[in-house]
């Protein structure tokens, strides 16, 4: 591709690496939410720490029947990754997809309406939401869920997700994923009204299975999350700490965040586990801040990117990142896709 000609895309999408600091948690969406989300009043936000006071936003070409992004906008976001380790692109599935993806998570809850415990059924796995966020506790109650793990065995919405030539085609240009297979689908869920825990600070690749690790580890890999509600500060949103992919940490912190990682708590952000105690603490504007005798991830470049449905952040394997509890009114769902490198063209 020549510096300055124009990169085409199969679908219209917006692509952003992040946003002035009002749209990112503060400003009120122009959009609605998809249509089972419902709507709920706002909350004062908890997220008051950015990367930057304003960041790069990509504008569409000024002729709007044209449906390319130029070369000079790529190496923008190329850049982005590289330096913060995520990007966000919009509407990377279309509404009719989002549709499909929605009915089939209903379908999935619905078919877990009764169980009171974690449990795998005709290949996919259900993961009920306990009070304490252990997936060996029982349920909070009856039909209330974490996680689904491999709905894609389960839908064909899921599948088409998975294989999506607009992924596949921002992983090769943006994150250099040129070929890549997925290892891990699933869909998380977060029920409204603080019926559910938080998602503690976690990278990744420290829960690849060994073929999968052996692949990121040679040839790399590449995550995404696609909003299938809105995602934002107010209901828990998926939140990124920016940079954290370029710090190396021993085996043995990897292990302790991840044998940890089963298990949140009210906040959503600890961790504790053989030896290396993590903890958080709430200032009045309810801003988690992680503390303890280690401080195991830097969180001076935490965002909460404001996710419309059909929206997706790429971030890479190493990055950490977790959620907060929602609090609000209104449910947020997410599909998440981990994909490893093949090593052949």
């Amino acid at each position: 591709r020549e510096a300055g000609s124009w990169w085409p895309m199969a679908h219209r999408a917006v692509l952003a690496s992040a946003w002035r600091v009002a749209d990112v948690c503060m400003a009120r969406s122009r959009c609605s939410g998809s249509r089972r989300s419902g709507l709920g009043p706002r909350h004062p936000t908890y997220c008051r720490v950015f990367s930057s006071k304003t960041t790069e936003t990509l504008e569409k070409p000024a002729d709007e029947n044209d449906d390319r992004i130029s070369t000079t906008d790529v190496a923008t976001l190329r850049n982005h990754y590289a330096t913060e380790g995520w990007v966000v692109v919009r509407a990377v599935a279309n509404s009719a997809l989002i549709d499909a993806l929605q009915r089939d998570t209903d379908s999935l809850e619905q078919e877990a309406k009764t169980f009171t415990h974690s449990r795998r059924r005709n290949g996919v796995f259900f993961e009920t939401q306990s009070v304490s966020g252990k997936k060996q506790n029982p349920a909070a109650k009856p039909g209330l869920l974490r996680k689904v793990g491999a709905p894609s065995k389960r839908h064909g919405s899921f599948r088409e997700l998975v294989g999506l030539e607009t992924i596949h085609t921002i992983a090769d240009t943006v994150c250099d994923m040129e070929n890549m297979k997925i290892a891990v689908d699933q869909v998380n869920m977060k029920p409204p009204n603080g019926s559910g825990s938080g998602f503690p600070w976690h990278r990744d690749f420290s829960f690849l299975k060994p073929k999968a690790l052996e692949s990121f580890s040679q040839f790399g890999g590449v995550n995404v999350v696609v909003a299938l509600d809105k995602s934002h500060a107010n209901n828990g949103g998926f939140e990124v700490l920016g940079r954290t992919h370029l710090t190396e940490q021993s085996d043995e912190v990897v292990n302790i965040m991840r044998d940890s990682y089963d298990g949140g708590v009210d906040d959503g952000f600890s961790c504790v586990g053989k030896g290396v105690e993590l903890v958080t603490q709430s200032d009045e504007l309810g801003d988690a801040k992680q503390s303890g005798p280690e401080n195991v991830f830097d969180e001076t470049h935490r965002v909460c990117p404001n996710l419309q449905p059909g929206d997706a952040v790429f971030f890479h394997p190493k990055l950490a990142h977790g959620s907060m509890r929602n609090n609000g009114h209104e449910r947020r769902r997410i599909a998440t896709l981990w994909y490893v490198g093949r090593g052949e063209v």
